[in-house]
């Protein structure tokens, strides 16, 4: 969590939902870290309005451009949070305009937090690239890979496909 700078939030911009979701966040950070106020947090409904089924990915896209651009945006039309918030004792606050994200000799951290009533429920920890860090880069073998399928039997039949074209490929697993 320390080296974690901008959190996209999922934002319901609700007085319930908004106070449950920081303090959940407070909490996992605090499992780790007792830094306070070092952690943007934002929210792209703020800009763009809710977008319903695509408020994940479209958070997800605001931060892996804010990862490119090296800037943490500013929340829109911010005046006060809501007062069932506590943002003092927290890790986060609030970015009130643009301002160039300095992570040092770093790597820039974001994480996406996205909940939703439909079940699509993730947090995401994205970094930025840097050629040169890549040399001493962490190498993690264990890695996920995704499936969808509409039926137990669909599913099934997917996860055979997939077996069966990486037993028949020469590419690394992890390329895939």
């Amino acid at each position: 969590p320390d080296d974690i700078g901008y959190v996209e939030a999922h934002g319901t911009g609700t007085r319930i939902g908004d106070p449950i979701e920081i303090e959940a966040l407070t909490k996992a950070y605090r499992k780790k870290t007792l830094k306070r106020g070092f952690c943007a947090i934002g929210s792209v409904k703020a800009n763009v309005g809710h977008v319903d089924a695509a408020a994940g990915v479209t958070g997800l896209i605001k931060t892996a451009l804010c990862l490119k651009h090296k800037t943490i945006p500013p929340q829109a039309c911010f005046e006060y949070p809501n007062e069932n918030i506590s943002l003092v004792n927290s890790p986060f606050y609030i970015n009130t305009e643009a301002r160039y994200w300095d992570a040092g000799d770093k790597p820039r951290i974001a994480a996406v937090n996205s909940i939703g009533m439909g079940g699509t429920n993730a947090h995401i920890i994205l970094s930025d690239y840097c050629s040169e860090k890549i040399e001493n880069a962490v190498v993690f073998q264990d890695f996920m890979l995704p499936l969808s399928a509409k039926t137990k039997n669909a599913m099934e039949k997917k996860i055979d496909d997939v077996i069966e074209f990486i037993q028949s490929t020469s590419e690394e697993l992890r390329d895939i």
